[in-house]
């Protein structure tokens, strides 16, 4: 499907929407010859090539070897490819106990991580030394850094780079961008959890060249993102939300109850632990559930939860693609077990994440590489 290219009076903004559709396509498509970028775009080969030659310049794409045109006499087909180590981006995952960071590449690859544990009570505290990690991870960088992401739970207001309210960590109004920018003079993006999984996997996984996807995370807390068009209506498209409060089956029978007070990953393990089944972790008891017929009981009820909401957001959304992630997202046999249940939404539009590396930081730093990628600007 063709995705035309932008024109119109203002040659400086058409050139930079006209950049992130290239930069988009490659992230997509590449390796591309500048004639099938023209004839995807819908531009012109003038265009296209003042285009590519100033991302050339800059080493943010590279040419390949020359694809060979048989007996035909005209251009060259060079194909052109994102260069995914001319620039790197820092992810900050601010979580209960532990602050993580990594340095992701422009493919979402992670070059680093480090974690370390902290007490969350004094959230000044805990964002000055974040900014300062930050700081030294992009100061070591193998090449050119675009930015610092950061992420939170809770309620976090990009606009104005704060966390507005996460009760898990006791936060209110704590301000995040302004301390980073300061200690890093980098360019900072400050987003919720799940927004930013959403733009992950737009960006680098499940998603990539979607128009209409939804993320459910489901773990400790229910939280699901949305992409809505068109972008312009929103900072990055992406919209945060949650869906606690739908009405699902209790995982033991007897009634209903909100989602999130008895679909969450707490609420698994404490009906686990009343069963007899000791597991302190999800994946714990996917693994027992082979073996332990009260533990596959539990996750079946669990996975008829999550169809349940699923399908809800089918019917409301209708998504091309539903990403279930959280806690259960590494395991086929947990995504396989909710497309069994599923009864609107198609089996094959629900799908687990596909970002590489630590979710969380790729997930942090890949807010600012989708920012690159949409913006059409590079330093």
């Amino acid at each position: 499907m063709n995705h035309p290219g932008h024109s119109g009076t203002r040659p400086r903004e058409a050139r930079r929407a006209n950049t992130a559709a290239v930069l988009q396509l490659l992230a997509r498509s590449g390796p591309l010859a500048r004639g099938d970028i023209a004839k995807e775009l819908s531009l012109n080969h003038g265009s296209v090539s003042r285009i590519v030659e100033p991302l050339l310049s800059a080493g943010v794409v590279r040419e390949l070897v020359e694809r060979p045109v048989g007996a035909r006499v005209g251009r060259p087909r060079v194909p052109v490819e994102l260069d995914s180590s001319s620039r790197y981006s820092v992810g900050v995952h601010l979580g209960l106990e532990r602050t993580t960071l990594g340095l992701i590449d422009l493919s979402g690859r992670c070059v680093e991580t480090y974690a370390e544990t902290r007490d969350p009570a004094d959230s000044a505290a805990t964002v000055r030394h974040a900014a300062e990690l930050a700081a030294g991870m992009a100061d070591a960088a193998p090449g050119p850094v675009l930015g610092v992401g950061v992420t939170a739970g809770g309620e976090v207001d990009r606009a104005t780079g704060r966390v507005v309210r996460n009760d898990v960590l006791g936060w209110a109004d704590v301000r995040v961008d302004g301390v980073f920018r300061e200690r890093t003079g980098l360019d900072v993006v400050v987003d919720g959890n799940v927004a930013a999984l959403l733009g992950a996997e737009l960006t680098f996984g499940a998603g990539l060249g979607r128009h209409d996807v939804s993320y459910l995370f489901i773990g400790n807390v229910t939280e699901t993102g949305f992409l809505r068009r068109p972008v312009d209506t929103h900072s990055n498209g992406i919209v945060q939300g949650g869906f606690g409060r739908l009405l699902v089956p209790e995982l033991t029978g007897g009634g209903y109850g909100r989602f999130g007070e008895c679909g969450t990953d707490v609420a698994l393990l404490a009906a686990a632990r009343s069963a007899g089944i000791v597991a302190t972790s999800l994946g714990e008891l996917i693994r027992l559930a082979a073996t332990d017929p009260a533990a596959a009981g539990l996750l079946e009820a669990r996975s008829a939860q999550v169809a349940l909401v699923a399908d809800t957001v089918y019917d409301l959304m209708r998504p091309d693609l539903i990403v279930l992630g959280g806690s259960g997202a590494p395991s086929d046999r947990w995504l396989d077990a909710v497309r069994d249940r599923v009864e609107t939404a198609p089996p094959g539009a629900l799908a687990r994440p596909l970002a590489r590396g630590n979710p969380l930081v790729v997930a942090a730093a890949g807010l600012v590489v989708r920012a690159f990628f949409t913006s059409g600007e590079w330093s």
